[in-house]
This record gives structure tokens, sequence and C-alpha cells, in this order.
């Protein structure tokens, strides 16, 4: 056996042990420690934006025109959520299952931040603070709601706006082992290994059911479905459907391949002329298919296609019409933060 052929098996073996420790290591850690913070919720979804980023910048892409309130966030704390966000991991809860609004939630977020200047702003807009386990919870209110936030440590922040017992119950599992919610302790070991990001959603019979391009995924009611994405050079996306049997998974993919069906039709209507090859490509790569009690959505998204959102998106947000600066006592919304050009 030649030199160079003994050290490409070593290289490959060396992979595969790393690739296995990995595996081995992820399984026994459990699920990230962000989610176990997190109270009971509807639906649960956490994100590690490091590797995103990879895609697209907006705080390197070019000078950004940042609206006044966040702007001025961003004077005071030095933290900007495109340059210093790591990760981040959601909670919410439905308090009106007809609406279908999810007006609670909480949420902890993991990244780079200057303890000292964030706490003193945080001061500076709250209405009241109270001191709990030897960590400050700062109260500020953000149009109907109280939002409740507290430095956790030198890299997390946790926030809410549910109740001072889901801010005692996130800085109490800070303190002690928790599995998380029981979504995540349930649900959790099905999502694939190397997942950038992950939705696990509770979707309750009186719930308003998803939508995509307008129609309503009434098929997806009184399920629980887990949506990931992984990357290998195209993004991955699958999500599962747990029914309640199978006789149920079989309807679900049934419904759901009429209303591809139908969608695709509709798409090819509208797009006769001059359609986006890769959004078309995106859409027919999605496939459902049965495994048990389990309906399985997968779909695969070019790079090119990825970054064409991307593309799009950036300057949708630097162009987003400005709101009114929000009172001393507001806290920015990650959402509305550039003026318009």
């Amino acid at each position: 056996m030649s030199k160079h052929r003994k050290l490409l098996i070593l290289a490959l073996l060396l992979v595969a042990t790393g690739t296995t420790a990995y595996l081995l290591y992820r399984r026994a850690t459990g699920a990230p420690e962000a989610a176990r913070l997190l109270p009971e919720g509807d639906r649960l979804a956490y994100i590690n934006l490091k590797p995103v980023r990879l895609f697209g910048d907006l705080s390197k892409s070019r000078p950004l025109d940042l609206e006044s309130g966040y702007r001025d966030f961003v004077d005071q704390t030095g933290f900007q959520f495109e340059r210093d966000l790591d990760e981040i991991a959601v909670s919410w809860r439905e308090t009106n299952a007809v609406a279908g609004r999810d007006v609670e939630s909480a949420a902890i977020f993991t990244g780079h931040f200057d303890s000292a200047r964030l706490k003193s702003y945080l001061q500076k807009i709250s209405v009241q603070s109270e001191t709990y386990r030897g960590l400050t919870i700062y109260s500020s209110p953000n149009g109907d709601h109280t939002v409740q936030a507290c430095v956790l440590d030198g890299s997390r922040v946790a926030a809410t706006t549910i109740s001072a017992d889901a801010m005692h119950g996130m800085i109490d599992r800070l303190h002690r082992s928790s599995d998380g919610p029981w979504l995540l302790q349930t649900y959790y070991h099905k999502v694939p290994a190397t997942s950038l990001a992950w939705i696990i959603d509770r979707i309750g019979a009186n719930s308003s059911p998803p939508q995509l391009g307008g129609l309503t995924l009434s098929f997806l009611q009184n399920k629980v479905a887990l949506g990931s994405l992984r990357y290998n050079g195209s993004l991955l996306f699958r999500a599962d459907v747990f029914a309640v049997n199978e006789a149920d998974a079989r309807q679900v993919m049934d419904s759901a391949n009429a209303f591809l069906a139908v969608y695709r039709s509709v798409g090819r209507v509208v797009g006769t002329k001059g359609g986006d090859t890769d959004v078309k490509a995106a859409v027919d790569s999605i496939h459902v298919e049965q495994k048990g009690n389990v309906a399985v959505f997968t779909a695969t998204f070019s790079e090119r296609f990825i970054k064409k959102i991307f593309s799009e998106a950036q300057p949708e947000a630097l162009t987003a019409a400005p709101s009114p600066s929000p009172s001393p006592t507001s806290l920015p919304k990650v959402g509305d933060r550039y003026h318009k050009r």
C-alpha cells in the first residue's frame, strides 16, 4: 500500500472519528442550554446565527442607516444584533387561540455583551426593577405589554412578556440542571444532529393554522410539527408532522400533496412569462412521504436561491418605512431598525 493511500485512509478515519465524537457529544449534552432555560410554550424555536452570517451580514454589507431608537440602543450598549448576537431561543404561548395571536413570549439571547453598559441602559428605560437570586430584573412598558429583561451573565440575556414567574423560572433553571420545556424534552432528540435552526410547534385544534402563499394549511391542526434547517452547500429543510396514528399521518400526506399540486399549478400559471427558475426549483424540491405515524416533508434550497433571498431581504430592511420615535421607556424592536432612504 502506497504512503499516500495510507495517509488518505488515516485522514478518513480521523474525520469519521471526529464526526462520531461530535454526534455522541451532542446527544450526551442534549438541547442547547439557551432552549433549556425557556418556560413552557406552544412553540419553541432556536437558531445559531454564527453560521448564518456566512450567507449575509447586514453589519458588513454596507453602512446602515439605523432607525433612531435602535441607533440610540447601539450607541448606549455597544451591542448590534447583526454583529453580536450568536444564538437565540424563543418560547411562545398563545393566549387567544381563536385569534391565533402569540402575545406572550420569552427569549434567551446569547452573544457578545458589555454587561455594564447594557445594565445601565436597562436601568435608564425601566419603570421598576427587582432583585431575584442576586440578579436584577428590569421592567419596561412596550406597547400593550410589559417587557422584563435580565442580564444573566456576560454572554446571556433573558427577556419575557409573560409574567414575573416566567422570568423567575428562567433564572432558577440557570442555577440548576434542567431538561427544559415539555416540547423540548419530548421532541428535541428527533432534531437532525447538524441543524442550524429548528422549531417545534404544537398546533392546537383551535389554533390558526400556518399559511403558504395565501393558502391555509388546515391539515396541520391538532398536530405537532418539528422543522429544521441544515447546510451542506445547499440548505436542507425537513419537517416532521407527528400524527395520532398511521391513518392520520396518511391523511396529512395526501392533503399536503393535494395542496402542493394546487400551489404548483397556480405557480405555473402565474409564472408562465419569465418565472424565477430558482424559486421553481425550490418549490419542486418539496417532497412528502409517510413513515409510520409521521408525515415527513423535505426540500432543498440552492446556495444561489439563498443568496437571492438575502440580497432581496437586505434592501427591504434598509428601505423600511420609519416608525415614530419610541418613548424613553420603549425597548428597540429587532424588526424595525432602519430609516427609509
